[in-house]
């Protein structure tokens, strides 16, 4: 076998094998979670995962993807119609919940692991809060959606990982 032949299967086979290693990263983690198809469908989704070493990448990335679902919400709330009040409270509440895991993702750059349980806590109920201010005006339909339980369910999914880190 020439020396090209042999480099070409050394680095054929680290690749292959840190795949397989961040697979089963992936699968241990979202095997501790509520949402474990979401979980698993996120994290393989995202190339930042599959060079994963630790959970620690895991909740990164499960929380930029919180943070991503949180913005498109606000950017579509923005062009709705309604209930102007109920759309208004919607709107902070996912501004709020933004700011949230903003200070979630500094706290597990800093292994505060209990400040990004609150931090993620509270962005979770802020989405909670945005439906049921539309069922409280005359049991009104969020136009959130379906994007709202996803929401929820990344924020979960942040919850269940980093409860593993501590």
């Amino acid at each position: 076998m020439n020396t090209i032949s042999k480099v070409f299967l050394v680095l054929l086979v680290t690749l292959w094998s840190n795949q397989i290693l961040a697979e089963n990263l992936i699968s241990s983690a979202c095997d501790h979670t509520l949402y474990k198809d979401l979980c698993t469908q996120t994290l393989q989704s995202d190339p930042e995962s599959s060079a994963a070493t630790s959970f620690e990448v895991l909740a990164k990335v499960a929380l930029k993807h919180a943070t991503s679902t949180a913005t498109q919400i606000t950017e579509l709330l923005k062009g709705s119609s309604g209930n102007k009040g109920a759309l208004k409270d919607c709107n902070e509440n996912y501004q709020n919940a933004i700011e949230g895991l903003t200070k979630s993702a500094r706290a597990l750059a800093s292994k505060k692991y209990n400040d990004v349980n609150a931090w993620v806590s509270a962005a979770m109920s802020a989405g909670d809060s945005c439906d049921d201010g539309f069922k409280d005006v005359g049991g009104g339909k969020s136009p959130v959606g379906t994007r709202g339980t996803t929401f929820t369910g990344l924020c979960s999914i942040v919850l269940a990982i980093t409860n593993q880190l501590k």
